[in-house]
């Protein structure tokens, strides 16, 4: 079914493709009609029809690379842990911290998804309809969000039987002296010994980052850092999956870098979309230099929570500068079509890549928004007027239009700037 949609997607871009060699260019319509005439809309909407069809090739010929590497990884390391979630008996393929939330009451678990449903539903009303403050598995009260003498009397209940998640949960407390635990990196480090030895992703995760960062308790141990890190990357843990990738980069691994960088992704690794949009953007690791690809991942990483904050400045940066040049690239250079303007756009992210603390990132931000910025203020966005000496007056929605009045930001909205406008949050 995918190589029969591939087949049609590139039959339908030949014909596309062929149909535009035919007709004028862009610039000169644009030149000969302007950039609001009927003409340059059409020509425009070819050309957007034409994008999208490519965009649709690319991500799906993409997804079929990211199914084979998960496929292989399957057949490498089967899944052993796979469970039904309880709410939704939906199939948890790999059960770990990213992909159940775990109730300290009774010990069960849903998915993410249902959990996230729940939240959203609490977010929206403020009130938990749903469990009314109770464990949807045992009914019991839930214990309040930062009672941190009553969670962990829940976690050693469960850890002194034995169970491998409250053993990681306790131990990594202990080891980091966090939420009220003295401490003690000596019995924190035994608790997660323990529950690695239960093969636990988590324990095994947590055990490698103390082989590798503890200083104090162990001396760091590459090879068996390594190895309980490739353990829990094996059963499925994206964090996991994402240091394994980054070890291999240290050790100019390419193969397993992207191996182990894909499976993150695929799983919704912010830092890892991040990192598959700079390989994209690069011809790195042996990927093909795909501006299409890299802002999807960047648009993925922005997409997804993170507790990595420089992940969202490096993939606002990429994202701009891929839509930057998708844009040159596709409509001939002219980024002033309204409705067809990645201005807005490429203007916001660069502002949002400019809130990072990478000085590079910043530079190439604070770069590009001034060369823009420097082209398109000096021209009514609408009617092309020069500014000759007064500055105009810019879109206070998303700044990334400007006006010599106000006719003609009406008339530029009801244009197509409606389209391209972005809410500055």
């Amino acid at each position: 079914m995918a190589d029969e949609t591939e087949q049609q997607l590139r039959e339908k871009i030949a014909a596309q493709k062929g149909l535009i060699a035919n007709l004028p260019s862009l610039r000169s319509i644009v030149d000969e009609t302007g950039l609001t005439s009927p003409e340059t809309k059409a020509r425009a909407q070819l050309i957007k029809e034409l994008s999208d069809n490519e965009d649709r090739l690319e991500l799906l010929i993409e997804s079929k690379r990211v199914a084979d590497v998960v496929r292989l990884q399957d057949e490498l390391h089967p899944p052993l842990d796979s469970e039904d979630c309880p709410i939704c008996l939906e199939t948890v393929k790999h059960v770990n911290s990213k992909t159940t939330i775990r109730f300290y009451c009774c010990g069960g678990f849903t998915c993410t998804k249902c959990s996230d449903e729940r939240m959203a539903k609490y977010t929206a009303e403020g009130f938990d309809e749903m469990y009314r403050g109770k464990c949807p598995l045992c009914r019991e009260k839930m214990p309040i969000e930062g009672d941190y003498k009553e969670i962990g009397s829940m976690l050693l209940k469960h850890a002194n039987k034995g169970k491998a998640w409250a053993q990681m949960h306790v131990g990594n407390k202990y080891f980091n002296g966090r939420n009220g635990y003295d401490l003690d990196r000596e019995r924190g480090l035994k608790l997660i010994e323990e529950s690695a030895d239960q093969r636990d992703p988590d324990g095994l995760l947590h055990l490698a980052l103390a082989l590798a960062y503890s200083g104090e308790t162990l001396e760091r141990d590459e090879s068996k850092y390594v190895h309980y890190l490739k353990e829990a990357a094996d059963l499925g843990h994206p964090d996991a999956q994402l240091q394994l990738a980054l070890t291999y980069e240290r050790q100019d691994n390419e193969k397993m870098l992207l191996h182990y960088i894909t499976l993150a992704a695929s799983r919704g690794d912010s830092t890892a979309c991040c990192l598959l949009g700079g390989y994209f953007t690069n011809a790195d690791c042996g990927l093909p230099k795909s501006l299409i690809l890299a802002k999807h991942y960047s648009e993925k990483s922005l997409e997804v929570d993170s507790f990595e904050p420089d992940d969202k400045p490096v993939s606002a940066y990429n994202f701009s500068l891929a839509s930057l040049h998708l844009g040159l690239e596709r409509y001939e250079g002219v980024l002033n079509i309204p409705g067809h303007s990645p201005i807005p756009t490429i203007l916001f992210w660069a502002r949002k890549a400019q809130e990072g603390e990478s000085l590079p990132i910043i530079g190439g931000a604070t770069k590009l928004i001034s060369i823009i910025e420097a082209k398109e203020k000096s021209r009514c966005t609408n009617c092309r007027k020069e500014a000759e000496g007064s500055s105009f007056k810019r879109c206070v929605r998303c700044l990334g239009a400007w006006y010599c009045g106000k006719e003609c930001q009406v008339q530029h909205w009801k244009a197509g700037h409606k389209v391209d406008c972005i809410k500055r949050k």
